[in-house]
């Protein structure tokens, strides 16, 4: 029984910057598919204090779950502290599927945090489609893969997959960050 030691939070927050900023580099999008409730929460707001304290470069975060956005919306109005989320300048919510699709005409480093965490549904498999076959692109694996998922074909080195009835080529940075993971192993 192999169970993580406990992650705090500076310690998440440093290993999330340290993959920001390699995707920076790199160019292209970050992707990163979550589970739409308290993960993407708690990836966001690593994200905005992140960049409010200029320890990552800014850069827009967009929110590609109206599940999440909900989600999120509740998670705002219960906080007990100063969560202020969706005021804050970098992050864009996309309800609609157009605002979504209009993410693909975006150049450059930027980040999309979209449903599902194992990416076998909601818009991450867009955006993998869209994405996966660019070396500029960045996947980052938050959670448990279970056997038989797109996720887990991806965090297992996967050269190519089948997403929306295409083969794609994979050529992105696949990383993996277990920091935000709810699973105890």
């Amino acid at each position: 029984d192999t169970d993580r030691p406990p992650v705090t939070e500076d310690s998440r927050r440093a290993h999330l910057a340290e993959e920001v900023r390699a995707a920076r580099q790199a160019g292209g999008p970050l992707l990163i598919p979550a589970f739409a409730v308290e993960r993407t929460q708690e990836l966001i707001v690593d994200l905005v204090v992140l960049m409010n304290r200029g320890a990552i470069p800014q850069a827009p975060i967009f929110l590609d779950s109206p599940l999440a956005i909900r989600a999120t919306e509740v998670f705002e109005r219960d906080a007990s502290g100063p969560a202020h989320l969706l005021g804050s300048p970098h992050l864009r919510c996309t309800e609609s599927v157009e605002d979504s699709k209009a993410i693909d005409r975006l150049d450059g480093f930027h980040i999309v945090i979209a449903a599902s965490g194992m990416c076998d549904a909601g818009r991450i498999r867009h955006h993998l489609k869209r994405y996966l076959w660019q070396a500029s692109t960045t996947v980052l694996l938050t959670g448990f893969q279970a056997q038989g998922t797109l996720g887990r074909f991806l965090n297992d080195g996967a050269r190519a997959v089948r997403s929306q009835g295409d083969e794609i080529q994979v050529k992105s940075r696949m990383r993996r960050i277990d920091d935000y993971s709810g699973h105890a192993d």
